[in-house]
């Protein structure tokens, strides 16, 4: 913005485009993969978890989202597994 104000408006273009396309590209595709990788996680969750994270929690958000939607997937399926398994008879030998 300094810059269209100071009369650069070619810069101004540039520097906006550059925002726009690179930066946002690995903002946006990029970091979601890798951190789905990293976590075990699809791309789309992940990318949820970084967004929701950014929302609910400002800059901390983009780490911790991901981190909490990893650890309430994992307990989520321990307690499913642990629904599954057939209760224990009690007092069994």
């Amino acid at each position: 913005m300094l810059l269209a104000l100071a009369g650069d408006i070619w810069a101004a273009a540039i520097l906006t485009a550059w925002g726009t396309i690179v930066v946002g590209l690995v903002d946006n595709v990029v970091y979601p993969i890798l951190v789905g990788k990293r976590l075990m996680l699809h791309t789309v969750p992940s990318f949820i978890a970084i967004a929701g994270g950014l929302i609910l929690l400002g800059a901390p958000g983009v780490v911790l989202g991901p981190v909490i939607a990893s650890v309430s997937l994992a307990l989520l399926g321990i307690l499913r597994n642990r629904l599954a398994r057939p209760a224990a008879a009690p007092g069994g030998g």
